[in-house]
């Protein structure tokens, strides 16, 4: 048939031809429009075919098939769809399956709408009885997957594999589901939708599968099972790829196991795997998390002497690791090295760098950047803005970042950060306008931004809207997290609101969510609340459900039962506790001691010790509980706590411990008690030092058991210089001189350098005895060239000379010390001007106390006396004016007073030094208490000593008082 040249360009007209006489057939009119089809008028097909329609001309399949085609290739999915519908029950074999993937992958891809998609694939499977082929319901799949819809994807796995249809489905398949659930934060789902494919033998897994399968290991958390997973994979003999490793790497990574991370790095280089871009910017970005930048460059070389071109992400990596050391001037310099290798830079480059310099507080070059990044073509999105917009807010220029998000499309992350910004600042106001942005962008609440509004409405004390938010988080898909529980709880307990605090608790109690911070703060609260019952019921429950007790949280329970019930209340505590678990509990015991320790409960702190022993618990600090008896005179005690526990004794105690415990039963006189410690210690395999013998040594001199002393002395391999001092200072007193000396030699000959304290005692001894031609003797061939005099020494030689009546002698020595700038001491200007006095050279005597009264350390110690007597005139400006009056006697009767204040004889100086080994009353103590030698001092003393109970330590301080006196 030849047609009419306008036929063949599709404009001719049905009603003509019939006009015409002209009378087509099925045949004609099919072979018509195939050929219309093979020349790809499509838009004459379907003008022709509303010719026919219109004409209601019967057709068969084959002209409705290529209507449908028609229809689909000029991607008039709807019209198909509908004519396809509308046709389908004129033609039993109509449509075809090709007509259906092509109807279906229209609406998937080309449309973007793999929902509606859906809907055509159940009608099919529903009404059509067609089904569109396997590789149509996979692309449906992947679409879904890659929306993040995981349950429209798994029901097209369903329909896929369901007897009707039957199709099986691949790995790759398998694959991108559990990479999908992977995606959306749902590992345990993609975990079993694997278990759960292979039992039913419909999969076959294989490398690709496995790699995906590790990523959902990685991400629960189970890295170390995917080790299993590799033993098992290899006695079946699959061979594993860079990606696979590459997988596992990130997961290790991910999980901060850097060291494992580059132990499996170096596994698959051994097993002969080449690294590519991919598994070297893995290796790199993770090391740069780490900050170990000077390793993620050397692999960077390493990457790019091997031939491997580094990429965008692995520069970036770099970057972000140095911007995040706080070095972005190089991640800066990087940045303009990655340029001149022509690389072409993206977003998220400049995202990293601006958020460098933004951490930096170089706010001027992120902004410079910011320019850079447009003046390149490089549009910002709200990323690189919320970058700027947090850097302003930790600067602490809120308001500028306001500022900038007004001309910014923002998200949830924009407002978050804003909200909590003004939070910090307190900016109610602010806070409540960003609120009314936000509600009024219409921007769906994450948790986060539903946390900072919780937080913005506590601030400004919008309880009730803080309530109904929380209430309405299921509404909007959101669960309360540790931070939810933990805000409401803190914004509670801070205005004191217990009761609601309470019971936003126990909403947490009844949820899955634990959180050792919520636990923390209520009992926190509740100890201010002075509500200790609770508290430690709370406390136990944190034990049990095995959450961490913050230290300062559990110092402050056991402070607050101590100021409300003492001792007896730290017991009953310690009594409750001592069911749970041994570990838990540790802290607080010790805590428990330290405090006891603190306030001088002793039997307390034994009976919290022996509880912890049965329990098997080890007391953190031992020398914390010996060094509190032996300062409170309990040395006996501290004995027998080490000693008569036969089982182990205390643990961790180490010659420190025992030297602590010797030192003090020898002051106090138990020498039988301290050298059975001393064999009791080495027993225990401890070994005595050199201090722990020095104390030995010390506590027999003190005794007068010298012989004992020098034994002892005898068996040391390496006496030190401290254990030669003792020796010689109780040999001067015992008058022995001659025996001091030689052990002073012998420890010069021994490479051992005397101290001024050694050489001060000898001199003193002597001069005591008016033996001055001795002492200057040492001073002179012993001591000078050696160590320099001090004022001590000045003062004894002044002592020794003015005792003899010899102050010539003595006001030599006090003018050729002062010529060398060594003044005497109080009690070295007091004996000379006593000599001068005696001597009647009153004029002198005048002239020395003037000198003593401008003395830096005489003035010091008259400055003390001021201080303590308040409400009077000052004793110097007092002692200055008779000296000017030239009362000389009169002062030297002030300055006796004092003496005897400070040091407890003026005439015995070793008496002060007596007084130091007494520990209930200490030389500080006898300095404040301004003590004298009159009865009524010495009654109040004694008195309150023995009105407490320490009748050892009042006989001890009377015995030192009077042997301070003169005899």
């Amino acid at each position: 048939m030849k047609l009419h040249p306008r036929a063949s360009s599709g404009l001719f007209s049905l009603q003509s031809l019939l006009k015409s006489g002209f009378s087509p057939t099925l045949t004609s009119i099919d072979r018509f429009l195939r050929y219309l089809y093979r020349r790809q008028k499509f838009n004459c097909i379907l003008h022709f075919y509303s010719q026919l329609d219109s004409k209601q001309i019967d057709i068969n399949h084959r002209i409705y098939s290529i209507v449908s085609w028609a229809f689909l290739n000029l991607n008039r999915y709807e019209d198909a769809e509908k004519f396809i519908n509308t046709q389908i029950s004129k033609a039993s074999i109509f449509p075809r399956t090709h007509m259906l993937d092509s109807l279906i992958n229209g609406f998937s891809v080309a449309r973007d709408d793999p929902n509606k998609a859906l809907s055509i694939l159940r009608d099919c499977l529903r009404s059509h009885g067609a089904f569109p082929s396997s590789l149509t319901f996979c692309s449906l799949i992947y679409r879904f997957v890659a929306k993040g819809e995981m349950d429209k994807a798994i029901e097209v796995l369903e329909m896929m594999t369901n007897k009707k249809v039957n199709y099986p489905f691949d790995n790759f398949v398998c694959s991108a589901v559990i990479s999908g659930f992977c995606k959306i934060g749902k590992p345990e789902l993609a975990l079993g939708f694997f278990e759960t494919a292979v039992d039913s033998g419909a999969l076959e897994p294989n490398i690709v599968t496995y790699t995906t399968l590790v990523n959902a290991l990685c991400q629960l958390g189970k890295v170390d099972e995917v080790r299993d997973l590799v033993r098992k994979l290899e006695d079946e003999g699959v061979e594993f790829d860079c990606v696979f490793y590459s997988n596992w790497i990130h997961g290790y990574l991910k999980g901060g196991a850097l060291m494992d991370a580059l132990m499996q790095d170096r596994e698959m280089v051994e097993k002969g795997i080449s690294r590519d871009a991919v598994s070297y910017s893995i290796l790199i970005d993770g090391l740069s998390k780490e900050g170990n930048i000077e390793k993620a460059f050397g692999l960077l070389g390493k990457m790019m002497k091997e031939g491997t071109e580094p990429n965008l992400i692995t520069f970036t990596a770099i970057m972000r690791g140095l911007c995040k050391k706080g070095k972005p001037e190089e991640a800066f310099a990087l940045f303009e090295r990655v340029l001149r290798m022509g690389i072409e830079v993206d977003e998220f480059v400049y995202a990293t760098l601006i958020d460098g310099m933004c951490r930096k507080g170089n706010l001027n070059l992120a902004f410079s950047m910011l320019g850079d990044m447009e003046e390149r073509g490089i549009k910002p999105s709200v990323l690189t803005y919320n970058t700027v917009i947090n850097g302003l807010c930790r600067a602490g220029r809120v308001s500028e970042a306001d500022e900038i998000s007004k001309g910014v499309m923002g998200d949830v992350v924009t407002y978050s950060t804003l909200l909590d910004g003004y939070i910090k600042e307190e900016n109610v106001d602010a806070v409540l306008e960003i609120r009314r942005r936000f509600v009024e962008a219409e921007i769906p609440m994450d948790l986060v931004m539903c946390n900072i509004l919780l937080k913005a409405f506590l601030l400004v004390g919008a309880y009730g809207e803080a309530d109904v938010l929380y209430r309405a988080m299921p509404e909007m898909d959101l669960t309360p997290d540790a931070v939810t529980y933990s805000t409401l709880i803190e914004g509670y307990c801070k205005t004191g609101q217990i009761e609601e605090a309470l019971e936003m608790f126990d909403e947490l109690r009844k949820s899955s969510v634990s959180s050792a911070v919520c636990y923390n703060r209520i009992i926190g609260a509740l100890c201010e609340k002075g509500m200790l019952e609770t508290a430690m019921d709370v406390l136990i429950e944190l034990w049990e459900k095995g959450l961490d007790l913050d230290i300062r949280i559990s110092r402050t329970l056991l402070h607050s039962i101590y100021g409300s019930e003492g001792e007896k209340g730290i017991l009953d505590l310690v009594y409750r506790l001592e069911h749970l678990n041994s570990d838990v509990c540790l802290g607080m015991f010790n805590d428990a001691i330290l405090l006891l320790c603190k306030k001088g409960c002793f039997e307390a702190v034994i009976e919290v010790y022996m509880i912890m022993r049965r329990k098997g618990l080890t007391v953190t600090f031992p020398s914390t509980i010996l060094i509190a008896l032996v300062d409170n005179l309990r040395a006996l005690d501290a004995y027998s706590l080490v000693v008569n526990d036969e089982e182990s004794g205390l643990p961790f105690m180490d010659v420190v411990n025992y030297t602590i415990i010797v030192d003090d039963l020898c002051k106090e006189g138990y020498l039988i008690k301290a050298l059975d410690l001393c064999s009791f210690a080495k027993q225990r395999g401890v070994t005595l030092n050199i201090i722990t013998y020095n104390a030995l040594i010390n506590g027999l001199c003190q005794q007068g058991c010298l012989v004992e002393a020098l034994r002892l002395f005898d068996s040391l391999e390496n006496p030190s210089e401290v254990t030669y001092g003792i020796l010689i200072d109780s040999l001067c007193k015992e008058g022995l001189f001659l025996d001091a000396e030689k052990f002073l030699d012998r420890m010069v000959s021994k490479g051992l350098v005397p101290n001024i304290v050694i050489y001060n005692s000898m001199i003193d001894g002597y001069c005591k005895l008016g033996r001055t031609e001795e002492a200057m003797r040492i001073l002179s061939r012993k001591m000078i060239g050696r160590v320099t005099p001090d004022a001590f020494t000045v003062s004894s030689l002044i002592k020794g000379y003015s005792k003899r009546g010899d102050m010539e002698e003595a006001l030599r020595v006090f003018t050729e010390f002062k010529g060398n700038n060594i003044s005497a001491d109080f009690l070295g200007f007091l004996s000379l001007i006593k000599g001068f006095c005696t001597k009647g050279r009153m004029e002198e005597a005048r002239s020395v106390l003037r000198e003593m009264l401008v003395a830096e350390c005489v003035v010091k110690l008259i400055n003390r006396v001021d201080a303590e007597l308040v409400d009077s005139e000052s004793i110097r400006d007092f002692l200055v004016e008779l000296c000017e009056q030239g009362r000389v006697p009169q002062a030297v009767k002030i300055l006796d007073e004092i003496s005897s204040a400070f040091y407890p004889s003026g005439k015995n100086s070793s008496a002060r030094q007596k007084l130091q080994f007494l520990k209930c009353v200490s030389v500080e103590e006898v300095e404040k208490e301004d003590y004298v030698h009159d009865f009524h001092s010495l009654h109040t003393t004694v008195s309150s000593l023995c009105s407490s109970g320490k009748l050892k330590q009042a006989n001890e301080f009377v015995m030192s008082v009077l042997s301070c006196m003169p005899r």
